[in-house]
């Protein structure tokens, strides 16, 4: 589904120019589950821009569902970006006036569905992450976790290749996000494609797979090992556990 090659990402700094990331060679196959992690300045994030078409590449290609992108208008561009992926922000970036339901519907607003069409998307998005009783409700009258629920409704309404998220649990508290890395995990269950860009291990031992970036470099990119210890004895558990560290 997405193949990055020999990828180079330089920014002008003004006459200095910076590279971010350095021949990034990346496949990923349809309903994989991936984590992308790295301190700050590791050029996870440019990468993340990358993959969700939110910027371009200096060299190398980026090969999304066939398509090539260096070869694409930027219509061509706009309209891809809007179909196949699915963006899901630390922040939620909902829209404060705008209500659950037509938050998720902004995406829809130009796919020339008809408004019935379109409701029943939207109700469907908002049913599937449990908060079709709040689709009435603006941003102010819902809670962090309800925030991003909604979130993940709008990026799931337009049935998206590959759903993105950008550190999808930084604002809320540690139950919440377990909420919301729950609903994740259910969603790539479903045979959803889920790239997760994070610098929290915990988000990361979610994941079937972990893409470790350094100094804009691939540093590894390793199949997660994940033990499910709920029913075990808890020296049974701290014993796995440690085996896993280690």
């Amino acid at each position: 589904m997405i193949d990055l090659i020999n990828v180079v990402k330089d920014f002008k700094n003004g006459d200095v120019s910076v590279r971010a990331l350095q021949e990034i060679n990346l496949h990923i196959d349809q309903g994989e589950f991936v984590a992308i992690m790295g301190p700050s300045g590791s050029g996870k994030s440019t990468l993340m821009n990358i993959l969700g078409l939110l910027d371009i590449v200096s060299e190398g290609e980026y090969i999304l569902n066939d398509n090539n992108i260096k070869k694409m208008s930027e219509a061509q561009f706009a309209i891809l970006r809007n179909k196949e992926i699915g963006f899901v922000f630390q922040s939620f970036n909902l829209l404060p006036k705008l209500t659950a339901f037509r938050n998720v519907e902004l995406p829809l607003v130009y796919s020339g569905l008809s408004k019935k069409e379109r409701r029943e998307r939207v109700i469907a998005a908002l049913e599937r992450v449990g908060l079709a009783d709040r689709m009435d409700h603006k941003p102010n009258q819902l809670s962090g976790g309800q925030s991003q629920r909604v979130a993940i409704a709008r990026a799931l309404v337009t049935n998206p290749s590959f759903l993105l998220g950008d550190e999808p649990t930084g604002a809320l508290d540690s139950k919440t996000g377990e909420m919301i890395m729950d609903l994740f995990c259910q969603l790539h269950e479903e045979g959803r494609t889920v790239i997760l860009v994070t610098h929290d291990e915990h988000v990361a031992s979610y994941a079937d797979r972990v893409i470790r970036i350094l100094d804009g470099k691939i540093l590894s990119d390793e199949l997660n090992l994940k033990v499910d210890t709920r029913s075990l004895s808890d020296d049974s558990r701290s014993m796995i556990e440690e085996e896993v560290r280690i």
